[in-house]
């Protein structure tokens, strides 16, 4: 049985990028008056980001959370890339590996997004 946990390891650069599409995504996703299924949905991921936020500081680059919102939180970064493709026309296949990467227990710094940033636009 894995984990109930998953530890998430990032810079603040990241942490950034990764609290504004789970909050992002779960003010699209889950809008205000919606069923109270929507609602839990929508607080647990605003609690969720909000736990992301104060838990990795300049001090401490990872962060402990339920493993039970980790769908959620893929769609939230694929959400997040959806809307970055479109407005800027381009792709950003290398950067949704990465950040997904997170969610696997990877550990992903501003200088790897940035040269994903690289790759996805040099094609």
């Amino acid at each position: 049985m894995p984990p109930a946990t998953i530890t998430l390891q990032c810079d603040l650069a990241v942490k950034e990028i990764l609290c504004r599409a789970i909050r992002e995504y779960a003010y699209a996703a889950y809008p205000e008056g919606g069923s109270d299924c929507a609602q839990v949905a929508r607080y647990t991921l605003l609690e969720l980001a909000q736990q992301i936020d104060a838990g990795i500081t300049a001090d401490q680059q990872q962060v402990e959370i339920s493993r039970r919102p980790r769908a959620m939180v893929k769609a939230a970064i694929e959400y997040y890339f959806d809307r970055k493709d479109a407005a800027a026309g381009a792709g950003s296949a290398r950067q949704r590996d990465l950040m997904n990467g997170i969610l696997r227990g990877g550990v992903v710094t501003r200088d790897e997004l940035a040269a994903a940033v690289a790759a996805d636009h040099a094609g």
